[in-house]
């Protein structure tokens, strides 16, 4: 029912999220455990429920800039042969 529950959106985020990667039994779980912490900061606190700690503002479109070096580490690690060899113009 909370998954459904349109007040409390933060938890079908989290579940929606994890099932598409893991599966609904994992998903399951995983916002058992959520709300699990959410009870004990309410019991430990002695304030309120608030959302604003497990909705994350993440952003979608962050660039990223390496260097040469971080760059042609990446293609190294992913199994990449870099030589150092220049094309011959004839």
């Amino acid at each position: 029912a909370l998954l459904k529950s349109k007040k409390h959106p933060e938890f079908k985020e989290k579940y929606h999220r994890i099932k598409t990667r893991r599966g609904h039994k994992k998903a399951i779980i995983a916002v058992c455990k959520m709300l699990l912490t959410a009870i004990w900061n309410i019991l430990n606190k002695l304030e309120p429920y608030t959302p604003e700690g497990f909705l994350e503002h993440r952003p979608v479109n962050e660039s990223k800039v390496l260097t040469k070096a971080q760059a042609l580490e990446l293609l190294r690690k992913r199994g990449y042969t870099i030589t150092d060899e220049s094309p011959v113009i004839v």
